[in-house]
């Protein structure tokens, strides 16, 4: 069965928005487990970070990352896949 290539194209970006969805929620659950393990380990006494407020530098800043991560690879998945194939149409001519 033969498509045209905008069909190729419009198939080729839905995949790629689906593997970064699947990469973006592996990172999220990473975040999720390892920040309630490092919360609950210093509400429970078992480590000391002093001053105190620093325990909330890890979900504080990979939550940041998390953010940049689904704007720019899940949300911007489709305009990433656009300026690659106009990069290759670009050297093909």
């Amino acid at each position: 069965m033969a498509g045209t290539l905008d069909e190729y194209k419009r198939l080729f970006r839905e995949a790629t928005i689906a593997d970064q969805m699947k990469l973006f929620r592996l990172h999220l659950g990473f975040y999720l487990v390892f920040n309630i393990i490092w919360l609950g380990l210093y509400y429970m006494g078992n480590i000391a970070i002093d001053p105190g407020w620093a325990i909330w530098y890890s979900p504080l800043g990979w939550g940041l990352l998390v953010v940049v991560h689904y704007w720019f690879y899940v949300r911007g998945a489709d305009s990433l896949c656009r300026l690659r194939e106009e990069e290759v149409e670009g050297r093909m001519r």
